[in-house]
């Protein structure tokens, strides 16, 4: 998996507020999406999520990134589908 779709799993995750519901879309398993926001994290060197048993939670350093990189995936999102 590259980092775009990793993006694009942490954008999902914020916007439905679930690993597993991310990892049904994604065709893959919840312990894969949440190995994929670590990754993320480890390589960023932040915290972008709070976790609990029942809940996912996003840092404030998470929801300044979200804010960054959810337009531009939607552009590139919109250039694919153009081309």
């Amino acid at each position: 998996m590259d980092k775009l779709d990793a993006m694009h799993m942490f954008v999902r995750v914020v916007e439905t507020g679930s690993f597993t519901k991310v990892a049904q879309e994604f065709a893959t398993t919840q312990p894969t999406v949440t190995k994929q926001i670590a990754a993320m994290e480890a390589r960023l060197k932040v915290r972008l999520f709070n976790r609990s048993a029942r809940s996912v939670a996003l840092t404030d350093i998470g929801q300044r990134y979200v804010e960054r990189i959810a337009p531009a995936l939607a552009q590139i999102k919109s250039a694919g589908e153009e081309a």
